[in-house]
């Protein structure tokens, strides 16, 4: 995992690190999401219900989030023998979580980045605890709004 090799590199730019990580996630999210709506049968269109707000869903959620993803993370680092191995557990709850609440197309493509959030908070907790939350909810929240940008074609 070479090209993957920068998310354990906390030795330079914070700048840079969140870029590539941004990047990784949302390249990443967009492939998963053509392949699931590809490969898994879609619902009818119909009723839906209205999105989220979007200040829960690009602030308030990626801070909930990174801390699940800690406890989380406190489990499998214990049971997994490396950070990469603990990741990927994380990574696969959090898809199964997805899954059940968004459908399995909704679990692949959310639970996608949980990979890149584990890893960097898993890098940066060796400065501190700090340090990993906080790269870590700046990484997500960066890719909420992005990702508002499609929920929400109207801003309010």
């Amino acid at each position: 995992m070479t090209w993957l090799a920068f998310m354990t590199d906390t030795s330079g730019s914070r700048v840079v690190y969140l870029w590539r990580a941004y990047l990784a996630v949302i390249l990443g999210t967009m492939l998963v999401a053509v392949m699931a709506v590809l490969v898994i049968p879609q619902p009818e269109p119909g009723a839906s219900s209205p999105p989220p707000p979007i200040v829960g869903f690009a602030l308030i959620w990626p801070a909930a989030s990174t801390l699940m993803l800690w406890g989380i993370l406190e489990v499998t680092r214990r049971l997994t023998p490396t950070y990469w191995h603990a990741a990927g557990a994380a990574m696969l709850v959090f898809t199964a979580l997805f899954s059940l609440a968004a459908g399995l197309d909704g679990g692949l493509m959310f639970g996608w980045g949980y990979l890149f959030y584990a890893l960097t908070f898993l890098a940066w907790q060796l400065r501190s605890n700090l340090d990993g939350f906080l790269m870590t909810y700046t990484l997500q929240a960066s890719v909420h709004l992005t990702l508002s940008l499609f929920v929400f074609p109207d801003p309010v």
